[in-house]
């Protein structure tokens, strides 16, 4: 916007000079008249589709308040009555571009208004700021800034995972962050004003994809935080906390005393991260989704696990197994029916080809349906529809070699 002002600013005085310049030359001629200014009403291009958003978060108690975070986009909320998404950082500066960098989000359960965004583009000095917690208390139509003392990546490699950023479901005054670059896990107990380091919690993660590259080189850390509502009361800060790091060996950790201590899981699976840690309340299951690598851009191995929280049990459930010669791809998203749990959905990390994978359970992972299953190649039978109407630009004016299809999330 800044750019095209000054652009308006520079023409309009070099019509100026020209001006002058003429009657200098021709004095017989008539004085220049100013020309009028047309007024300037900014507002968003519809852009639709394109681009990667690596979360969309549903707020737990308000039914169709619905946020997404993007990459390098800003932050999202949904219109229902529109059928739309508003945008959330347009007020963000040049001065402080990485804002728009949203690696976490988190909606409020108890005071569904407030709303919290973990910002900042890179880890690295692509970025010249720190990150920062961004609150608000009106569902994103305004903020305040809270400056952190590292950097936050929301375009860096393992952004597809989380979420980092929690608001505690019965004391929603504390949250919790988890950070990258070995800077542990944060805590806030004033609605995201003021944060500290949880200096007690053992692990600030160890996955680095590529050590020594400007990009890839950087350790991924605390990538989510799961609260467990059971274990406190209204008001009282819950006591069973769930936190995913990324460490192949030591993956998930838990406190059961609101933070005062905190022990590895007995008996996690080990060889992968866990992208995504969610909680079914109702039966007292953690679900995993794991890979070998962070992601986004690569995964070649992974599982889904399961594990009971009343008895320490872990079931491996995964619709194809990392040790089948038919997984060619981790796990990464993962989500389940809050109305009716044991229905769960995961997402292959990465399968490119012929495209992404989601896998359907409704009996708590003992068995799984695919979007879409060969027939016979290059056929596929699918479980979806695709509609494009509104888009049809989508289609890139292309006929893809079957069996990869246009649109399609491989590209």
């Amino acid at each position: 916007m800044r750019r095209s002002i000054a652009g308006a600013l520079t023409s309009v005085l070099a019509a100026g000079v020209v001006a002058v310049v003429t009657q200098v030359a021709v004095s017989t001629s008539t004085p220049a008249s100013a020309a009028a200014s047309d007024p300037y009403n900014w507002k968003n291009v519809r852009i639709d589709g394109g681009g990667f958003v690596p979360g969309i978060i549903f707020n737990p108690t308000e039914r169709n308040l619905i946020y997404s975070r993007t990459d390098i986009g800003g932050a999202y909320r949904w219109d229902q009555t529109n059928q739309s998404w508003i945008p959330l950082l347009d007020w963000v500066g040049w001065d402080r571009w990485g804002y728009n960098g949203v690696v976490s989000l988190a909606t409020d359960p108890v005071q569904t208004n407030r709303v919290y965004v973990a910002a900042g583009m890179y880890t690295n000095d692509w970025d010249p700021n720190n990150g920062a917690i961004l609150r608000s208390s009106d569902k994103g139509n305004t903020w305040q800034t809270t400056a952190l003392p590292f950097k936050l990546g929301g375009n860096m490699p393992g952004r597809g995972m989380g979420e980092r950023l929690a608001v505690d479901p019965n004391r929603n005054s504390v949250l919790y962050l988890g950070a990258p670059s070995g800077n542990g896990l944060w805590r806030s107990t004033d609605f995201g004003a003021t944060w500290s380091k949880v200096t007690n919690f053992p692990n600030a993660g160890n996955y680095v994809q590529s050590p020594g590259d400007a990009y890839l080189g950087d350790n991924q850390g605390i990538v989510w935080v799961t609260f467990d509502k059971r274990s406190g009361t209204s008001g009282n800060a819950t006591q069973t906390i769930y936190v995913g790091v990324a460490d192949k060996q030591n993956t998930v950790y838990r406190t059961t005393n609101g933070g005062t201590t905190w022990e590895r899981i007995a008996g996690q699976p080990t060889g992968y991260i866990a992208h995504k840690g969610v909680l079914d309340t109702t039966g007292g299951f953690l679900y995993l989704a794991t890979s070998d690598t962070g992601g986004p851009y690569d995964g070649g191995k992974g599982d889904v696990w399961k594990y009971n929280t009343a008895t320490g049990a872990w079931t491996q459930i995964s619709p194809i197994p990392s040790s089948s010669a038919d997984d060619y791809f981790g796990y990464s998203g993962l989500t389940i029916d809050r109305t009716n749990p044991n229905t769960i959905m995961v997402a292959t990390q990465i399968s490119w080809w012929p495209d992404a994978i989601f896998f359907r359970s409704t009996d708590g992972g003992a068995t799984w349906t695919r979007i879409w299953d060969w027939t016979s190649y290059p056929n596929r039978s699918k479980r979806y529809t695709m509609d494009i109407t509104s888009v049809p630009w989508l289609s890139s004016a292309q006929t893809p070699s079957r069996p990869r299809r246009r649109p399609s999330s491989a590209g």
